[in-house]
């Protein structure tokens, strides 16, 4: 069972006496030796534990050793710790006792205070089997911290504690006089000091590897100077690893320092963890893709909790907030660090999990977390995970698992010194290659969630890790798309209020991390390749061949492929058709003959190629609209006239004449002429069947239904039409059938209110359409409510007298009424503040309307957004009946608008929506959110937010809406740019997001592939695992894969055709040719068909052929412009800025 990992950069020291040797010269580049490790036999177990805790004994910390152990091990539980002072001078003893010969080296302090204490505390029968250990925390020369931890045969000896005090002479500045004479003189005799330069640090790590192999040396908040001349950098943590494997083995992926308001002391965390790590792609996965065992582990870096004079935070007990889970065999700090050695560990924020069984299983074999799988290629892999939480973390609070990441690189091997790839810091092949929520996983009798997935067969050298966490997949302010946001800096002044804030927001905000499983697959001989790719090689259908056929010349596993056709003057040997339509059909073979090296094997396809006797040879085409010149499909209802036209196609020779002729209503056919329109208005039920028949009297039918009904629908009230009632009694709506001659869309709507504990006159509403669009003329209902003795009710269950009514009554079809249905609600003399929660406004189609629900909303709908006159009803959901926002604070309530209309406008609309301005949390405000049925989700508009407590957007679409907390992403060089209003709803949307630095480089160029994944997340369609067809499939980034291959699927993206392949060009420069086709086809136009004349650009010419009516489309549309010298540039490469606005015109466009 594994848990989650973070990184932390602690250095602890174990003692071990030995000889030491002088300066050793360093080279630039540092080539890596093989890792051993060693391990104790006995039965293994989870144990949990930490190696960056601080003391008194470090000036800057505010705990006593013995508060520090009590908080580890008898309130968190922990199995083991390391504790790890600062290696500098030390002015206090165990207890905070300020030393009265002034301050001391750390290594003397351990001596004297910490190591015999420890001895007491456990002789005395404290902390029983519990592995208690002295390492420090190292200010590397010219770096920021490690935690080093120095590992003999003889823990807390004086020889060891001698050791330390060595190391502390030669690798820090603490002054000569500091130490014994005697050991400064036998000291100098083994080497000389090392403590100014970078080259020293790599000299102190050399040290411990010739002297002390079974220490370690942990990088300790790796990325805090990051920007300064400390930074750690990739090319010198390869360093570290290659001169010593065994010891500089890991990191602080998840830091401590989590109290303190800029979370773990850096800019660069992201859920807590350090971006080394949170960055899929980046360092880590670089480290891991060359198959170094180099660990990320997790710490609390704590000093205190809260200072004494509850002015600051910093970190959390040791086992508080973070635990790593490593696997031991033993009882001893050296089987400790053996275990994290291994690999076999994991590292958890917030108790989210407690338990992390992973493991990757293949023919037999099976290996865990930091193990390497050796397998064959095509071997099959199986994976399997399987974790659990506990009931309650150390908050007090409920712990729960939204989703579990599997991550995979590729591994290709060590970067060598000096080159490009030792600098790189990125792995672009990095992926999460799948998402696990409940739904994938199922719970054992243990308790344990259980997940099991079938990876491809393995064809490549690769690692798998896991991440998990609590939050969802797009969190405000959190998570988008799955990836942790940045943590912002917590600027709350009053003191109290901000160390509440920033332990809830760590609570909210957990995450485990596992080490990698490695796997290692041996390629495959000559012959298994050639035998693997004929058993895959496929060439489809060929049982009809009408055209070429894409015969593929390299194959699987490196084979190259020949073919032979055995009739080349009908197909070629490459696939060419040479003869179409022969007179019969003819068969053929194709022998494929694929080769590796010196072995081959042959294939062989049996191919028909089509003749004219099995082929239709006249087919008929439709084009139909509806007066306003609308397309129309048959059969659909329409109040218009449509107006059809067909045209004919000749497949086939030799044809020398087509007779084409019309019969209406099943009468007799008449002649036709090609593309002739045929108009039809009369109301009814037709249909229009043409016929073609050619001289040979092959023929070809097309029938087209067209419904047509211009008779709107009557309504007939249930009962009266007026009803009077006494204050206080009971009203019951009787309801209203509709009638029509072809049938009604749904049943009556009835909209009002009636509030029987206030006197006065209330109107009832009827509304409905049929299915032909037509609106039956409206009915009223008047109730009147009359002051006056107030009826009592012995009932119960009676309700509030405020009676709204967005319900519906039945309708029917045919010539009769038919329904006996009523709605009803009850009132009582109880008197309500409730709101009307149902309106209903008259809509004129060239007139400006107005309405509003006090204290909800209200909406100013402009002339011309509606396309005919009609209503818009607004009903208020209640919150159990609204749909599910996930982790987003409701801050309104839900309000669903609909138009008799259609609910997709010609104009936007003027919405302002009221909100509760006292839930809004800090560095949040309120925005507009509109759900999308198709998606199932809400999706983010924005808004302007107004003095009295309300938001106002303008959106073209109505919709269910409703106003959430929403937490701004702010980028540097968006303050002020032309574009801001594009990306502002973009970045809300959470399809684009800033770089680490916080800018959003709007210049910068953009590539097909992030073109394609912005549009693909835009537009909300389902990411593919399934990948492409594109021949240059592996060169699409792996941040991008899953988009691209969506975009594929939904026809928005084709490729170019070079060499007889399809290849996408994913990392090159996308042009407003290439985005105005994909525009297009998001659009639903047809890009290669003419959509008139292409807009008057002087360099219209210059517009390549395949992309002109998409230009056209897209120029149309609105999304796409020309610049101010008339001219349109196809080639002209677009920046980001531009993209935003291009994409947020297309969302507009869409309704989206």
């Amino acid at each position: 069972m594994i848990p989650k990992k973070r990184f932390f950069r602690l250095f602890s020291l174990s003692l071990v006496c030995g000889m030491l040797v002088t300066g050793l010269p360093i080279s630039k580049g540092y080539a890596a030796p093989e890792a051993q490790v060693q391990t104790e036999t006995s039965n293994g177990k989870w144990m949990t534990g930490e190696y960056h805790t601080h003391t008194y004994q470090s000036d800057d910390a505010q705990e006593s050793l013995t508060s520090v152990l009590d908080h580890a091990f008898e309130q968190n539980h922990l199995d083991w710790l390391a504790l790890s002072d600062h290696l500098r001078m030390s002015s206090r003893d165990d207890n905070g006792t300020t030393l009265s010969g002034g301050a001391i080296p750390l290594s003397k302090g351990l001596a004297l205070y910490q190591v015999p204490k420890i001895k007491e505390l456990q002789n005395s029968g404290k902390y029983k089997d519990k592995v208690i250990f002295s390492g420090f925390e190292w200010d590397m020369p010219q770096y920021d911290h490690a935690g080093v931890g120095i590992l003999t045969d003889h823990p807390g000896s004086e020889e060891e504690l001698k050791v330390i005090s060595q190391f502390e002479y030669m690798f820090t500045n603490r002054s000569e006089s500091s130490f014994d004479p005697a050991n400064v003189a036998e000291w100098k005799l083994q080497g000389n000091r090392a403590y100014s330069t970078k080259e020293d640090t790599r000299t102190a790590i050399q040290w411990l590897r010739d002297h002390y192999p079974d220490s370690y040396l942990f990088i300790n908040h790796p990325s805090r100077k990051k920007g300064s001349g400390s930074e750690i950098k990739i090319s010198d943590i390869r360093d570290f690893n290659n001169l010593a494997p065994n010891i500089a083995f890991g990191f602080e992926g998840m830091p401590g320092n989590q109290m303190s308001p800029d979370r773990a002391e850096t800019v660069d965390a992201y859920g807590g963890a350090d971006f080394m790590l949170a960055k899929v792609g980046g360092v880590w996965d670089a480290l891991l893709g060359e198959g170094r065992k180099f660990w990320t582990f997790s710490n609390s870096d704590f000093h205190f909790n809260i200072s004494k004079d509850r002015k600051y935070s910093s970190g959390y007990w040791p086992g508080e907030y973070s635990k790593n889970y490593t696997w031991v065999n033993g009882t001893t700090m050296k089987a400790v660090v053996d275990g994290m050695r291994s690999g076999k560990s994991f590292s958890v924020y917030g108790d989210l999990i407690n338990a992390l069984d992973f493991n990757i299983t293949s023919g037999g074999k099976k290996e865990e977390t930091g193990g390497n799988l050796q397998v064959t290629q095509g071997d099959n892999l199986q994976l399997t995970i399987r974790f659990k939480s506990p009931e309650k973390n150390n908050n007090g609070e409920p712990v729960q698992v939204d989703h579990v990441d599997l991550i995979a690189g590729d591994v290709t091997g060590s970067a060598a010194p000096g080159t490009a790839e030792y600098t790189k810091s990125t792995n672009d092949s990095t992926k999460v290659l799948r998402r696990f929520t409940s739904n994938d996983w199922t719970t054992d009798a243990e308790g344990y969630h259980v997940i099991t997935y079938k990876l491809d067969a393995a064809s490549k050298n690769q690692y798998f890790r896991l991440r998990g966490t609590n939050l969802g997949i797009n969190v405000p302010g959190e998570t988008s798309n799955g990836e942790p946001l940045i943590d912002p800096k917590n600027t709350t002044t009053d003191n109290e209020t901000r160390f509440s804030e920033i332990n809830k927001r760590n609570y909210s905000d957990m995450w485990f991390y596992s080490n990698p499983i490695f796997v290692s697959v041996e390629p495959y001989s000559d012959q298994q390749a050639v035998d693997h790719t004929a058993a895959t090689l496929s060439l489809g259908d060929t049982s009809q061949v009408t055209d070429d056929i894409t015969l593929p010349q390299e194959g699987e596993h490196g084979t190259m492929i020949q073919w032979e056709s055995s009739n080349p003057d009908l197909l070629s040997h490459d696939g060419h058709l040479l003869v179409r339509y022969p007179r019969e059909n003819q068969p053929l073979t194709l022998k494929a003959t694929i080769t590796r090296g010196d072995v081959s094997v042959t294939k062989l396809f049996d191919v028909t190629v089509k003749g004219l006797n099995d082929i239709t040879s006249v087919e008929l085409f439709s084009s139909m609209k509806t007066a306003d010149g609308q397309g129309y499909t048959g059969g659909q209802w329409t109040n218009q006239s449509v107006t059809a036209s067909v045209y004919s196609s000749v497949y086939a020779e030799p044809v020398t004449s087509i007779k084409l002729e019309l019969s209406m209503d099943k009468g007799e056919y008449q002649s036709y002429i090609t593309n002739q329109p045929i108009e039809v208005s009369q109301e009814g039920k037709h249909t229009l069947e043409f016929r073609a028949a050619d001289n040979l009297d092959r023929q070809a039918v097309l029938s087209l239904p067209v419904n047509i009904d211009h008779t709107p629908p009557l309504i007939t009230l249930k009962g009266t039409n007026h009803v009077t009632l006494k204050e206080g009694s009971l009203y019951s709506e009787q309801g209203a059938d509709a009638t029509d001659n072809f049938g009604v869309s749904g049943d009556v709507l009835v909209s009002g209110t009636v509030d029987t504990t206030t006197p006065g006159t209330y109107t009832l509403r009827y509304n409905v359409n049929d299915l032909a669009g037509n609106a039956a003329q409206e009915v009223v209902r008047t109730v009147s409510v009359e002051a006056g003795e107030k009826n009592d009710s012995d009932d119960n269950d009676s309700q509030s007298g405020d009676s709204s009514n967005s319900g519906s009554s039945n309708s029917s079809s045919g010539q009769t009424g038919g329904g006996s249905g009523s709605g009803e609600t009850n009132t009582s003399s109880k008197p309500t503040n409730e709101q009307p929660s149902t309106m209903q406004i008259d809509v004129k189609a060239q007139q400006e309307s107005k309405g509003a629900l006090n204290g909800v909303f209200s909406i100013d709908i402009p002339t011309g957004a509606v396309n005919s006159d009609g209503q818009v009803s607004a009903v208020v959901l209640p919150e159990d009946k609204a749909p599910s926002a996930g982790n987003l604070q409701l801050l309104s309530q839900v309000l669903e608008l609909n138009s008799t209309s259609g609910n997709n406008l010609s104009k936007p609309v003027n919405l302002t929506v009221n909100y509760q301005a006292d839930k809004v949390a800090q560095d949040s405000k309120p925005a507009v959110y509109y759900y999308n049925e198709s998606q199932q989700k809400w999706i983010y508009i924005g808004g302007t937010q107004n003095e009295d407590g309300t938001v106002t957007v303008s959106f073209n679409r109505l919709a269910k809406f409703a106003v959430y907390d929403y937490k701004p992403l702010a980028l540097s060089d968006l303050n002020g740019h032309w574009a801001q209003s594009y990306t502002d709803r973009l970045i809300g949307m959470n399809v684009i997001q800033g770089f680490e630095n916080q800018t959003f480089r709007p210049n910068d160029q953009i590539t097909r592939a992030q073109f394609a994944k912005i549009l693909v997340n835009a537009l909300g369609l389902r990411s593919s695992d399934e990948g492409t067809t594109f021949a240059d499939d592996d060169k699409i980034p792996s941040w991008a894969k899953a988009q691209v291959a969506a975009a594929a699927q939904a026809g928005l993206i084709t490729g170019y055709k070079e060499q007889g392949k399809t290849v996408f060009k994913a990392n090159q420069v996308i042009t407003r040719a290439e985005m105005a086709v994909m525009i297009s086809k998001a659009l639903n136009s047809n890009a290669g068909s003419s959509q008139g004349t292409v807009n008057p650009f002087r360099d219209t010419s210059s517009i390549p052929a395949w992309a002109q009516s998409s230009v056209n489309t897209a120029v149309s549309a609105g999304i796409l412009n020309g610049y101010e010298d008339s001219t349109f540039q196809p080639d002209a490469e677009a920046t980001r800025a531009e993209t935003t606005a291009m994409i947020y015109k297309l969302l507009g466009a869409l309704h989206i």
